[in-house]
């Protein structure tokens, strides 16, 4: 048994979050160039199939699996 308290709270959260992406081009590199929801651009690893444009999830810089295709709405509390 582990006694160590942080280390065990650490093992909880994952080192890097899953973000929500619009794949906008595959390039011929082998990766995607995506669109955040905040409007920002960045590139990650990996093409999934799909009629461009089409929602991934991305972790760690790579395109891990396809996500659903829904309306976002974005509430302040």
């Amino acid at each position: 048994m582990r006694t160590d308290l942080w280390a065990q709270f650490g093992d909880l959260i994952e080192g890097s979050p899953r973000i929500l992406a619009t794949v906008t081009t595959h390039n011929p590199d082998g990766t995607s160039s995506l669109a955040g929801f905040d409007g920002g651009q960045f590139r990650a690893l990996g093409q999934l199939g799909g009629a461009i444009p089409y929602n991934v999830w991305v972790q760690g810089g790579r395109v891990i699996e396809l996500a659903p295709n829904l309306q976002l709405l974005e509430l302040t509390v």
